[in-house]
This record gives structure tokens, C-alpha cells and sequence, in this order.
């Protein structure tokens, strides 16, 4: 979608120029994911790693095609990276040739529409840069530390977009593109998910999933109704959708931390008596059904309903911040 409204808006041989990069950015994607992969395998993250990397790496060329990742302070040589490149071993191989490909290739665009601003041209590459130091990073870290879906204060999933056009069609934009990012990875890792299940786990789990959904619906529905003829509807609409997403995501991973404080909270905010909160209530029932069979007496099975408590604490805490 992204891809397609930035195509809309060249001329035709900048469109082309901008398709010979995508392609080179595809296969840098798939090399480099496919490199993070194995280096977790035999961990817990293995099975979703190719789907987290993927979702990670279209967040970048999202910043990318919008233009929205900030600009640093230019540097000609970056030790950082020199010397990642060298630990990785990476220097001279088929991932690294496919990105600087890619980062010609897409900053190309950059020269043919600003082609007197050497300025916009040496932003473009110290953007894609730093966005390959962050990926090289990454690389260097999983096998010790995984793919930190969680970790301290950060919510697991996809983080919210930066945003810096501040209009009211950018941040509603910008909100459409974050919940189609995190749906992508929230279906991959269930798809992970119901394809290792054996059948007599399938159905309890798609049976929960079916009910997360119409209960997603039900709450973004009931968040943005005080609000559905305004102009800022599709942007909280859109935002509540990505939070249940990573939500989502945190409770396929089982890594939702749960407080035994906040269960006071939560029965000061909640009646019981809504029908959002039924369908809550429903897909909290058949989704700890499940845990209950495929974990059985393990920690993970004992903690879900606190665990999933959490969750929907946060998001009524959202409808009652927009009132």
C-alpha cells in the first residue's frame, strides 16, 4: 500500500528506478532474514523468526518510503559498522552486495528529483545506513538475547510508526500503516502457530482466534464511537488496532507480564455487563482452554487468565484516555 502511493506520485522512469530497488530490497530482505534465522535456530524464537524479521524489516522500508526516519548528523565512515560487518563476516557477501544495491539503486530517486541539493542525496544514504547499522546490530545479538519481543518497558510487536507528518491525513495514514504492519506479523506468528498444532489442539485454537477477532472489532468499534464523524476517527481506529495486534502477539508468545496489582485496578473500570466485554470474556475462556490442554500444568497455563487480565486492562484504560 505504501509502495503503491509513493509509485503514484513519479514519473514513469522514476517509477521504474523505484521497482529496480524494491527488487534489490527484496532480496536483501530475504537473505538477511534467512541469516538472522539461523542463528536462532535451536531457541524458542526459531519458529517465528523468519516472520518477525520480515515485519521488522518492512517497518524500515515503510520509514523509508515516507521519508520519516531522522536524519543524523552526517558521518563519510561509521566505525560501528565497518566493524560489525567484519564480526558478522559480512563484508564481501551476497546480503551486503543486495543492500548496496538497494541503497544506490533507491537513492538514485533522490539525484534524479533533487538533483542540485547534494544535501538530500547524502541524507538518503545516511538514512538507509543507519537503519542496516540497527539491522547488523540485531544480527550480532540474537543468539544470546533472542529476538526481544519483550523486553523491560517495550511492548512487544511492531512499535508505532514516526510519524512526521503531523496533519491530520498524515497521522491517520500513518496509524493505517502501523495496523497493517502489526496484523501481518500478529497472522504470521498465529499461522506459525496452527501449522505445528495437531488436530486435536487446531480447533480450540482457531476457535479462540475467531473470537479475539470479533472482540478486536467490538472494542476499536467501541473506542472511536464518540468520535466516528470526526476526522481522527480512522486514526484511532487504526491505532487501537495495532495495540490489540501486539497484544495479540503477546499472548501467542505467552510473554504478557502480568502485575497481581492491577487486578484491583481492573475491577474499578469494568462492569462485566457490556457486550464487549462478553465477547472479552469469551475469547479469554477458549483461549486459556486452549494453554490448559497444550500446556497443561506448566506456568504458562496457570497464569493465562491474569495474563490476558492485563491486556484488556490496558485497553479500557484507552477508551476511558480518549473521553
Amino acid at each position: 500500500m505504501v509502495y503503491q502511493d509513493v509509485e503514484s506520485q513519479l514519473i514513469p522512469h522514476l517509477q521504474h528506478q523505484l521497482a529496480i530497488a524494491d527488487k534489490s530490497w527484496q532480496q536483501f530482505q530475504t537473505q538477511h532474514c534467512q541469516q538472522l534465522t539461523q542463528r536462532l535456530r535451536n531457541t524458542p524464537d526459531f519458529p517465528i523468526a523468519a516472520s518477525v524479521c520480515l515485519a521488522r524489516l518492512n517497518n524500515d522500508r515503510i520509514l523509508e518510503l515516507q521519508k520519516e526516519g531522522e536524519v543524523i548528523t552526517l558521518q563519510s565512515r561509521d566505525p560501528r559498522f565497518e566493524s560489525l560487518l567484519d564480526r558478522l563476516k559480512l563484508r564481501n557477501s551476497s546480503v551486503q552486495r543486495h543492500w548496496k544495491q538497494y541503497q544506490t539503486q533507491h537513492c538514485q530517486i533522490a539525484i534524479d528529483i533533487f538533483s542540485l541539493n547534494t544535501l538530500r542525496l547524502a541524507q538518503c544514504y545516511q538514512r538507509l545506513r543507519e537503519a542496516r547499522l540497527r539491522q547488523l546490530e540485531e544480527l550480532l545479538a540474537v543468539p544470546a538475547r533472542g529476538l526481544a519481543l519483550s523486553s523491560g518497558s517495550v511492548r512487544p510487536g511492531i512499535p508505532e510508526l514516526n510519524c512526521v507528518d503531523e496533519t491530520q491525513i498524515g497521522l491517520n495514514r500513518c496509524a493505517v500503516y502501523w495496523s497493517k504492519t502489526t496484523q501481518l506479523l500478529q497472522s504470521s506468528i498465529y499461522g506459525d502457530w496452527a501449522t505445528r498444532l495437531s488436530k486435536q489442539y487446531q480447533q480450540t485454537f482457531m476457535i479462540a482466534q475467531k473470537y479475539w477477532q470479533e472482540y478486536r472489532e467490538a472494542h476499536c468499534t467501541e473506542l472511536v464511537e464518540p468520535f466516528k464523524e470526526g476526522s481522527m476517527s480512522p486514526m484511532l481506529y487504526h491505532r487501537c488496532l495495532a495495540r490489540l495486534n501486539n497484544d495479540r502477539i503477546a499472548d501467542l508468545k505467552g510473554i504478557a507480564v502480568y502485575n497481581p496489582e492491577d487486578e484491583a485496578q481492573r475491577s474499578q473500570v469494568t462492569s462485566g455487563q457490556d457486550t464487549t466485554q462478553a465477547l472479552w470474556e469469551r475469547y479469554q475462556t477458549q483461549y486459556c482452554k486452549f494453554e490448559s490442554r497444550f500446556f497443561g500444568s506448566q506456568t504458562r497455563n496457570k497464569q493465562c487468565p491474569n495474563r490476558l487480565n492485563l491486556g484488556r486492562l490496558r485497553h479500557i484504560k484507552a477508551i476511558m484516555n480518549t473521553r
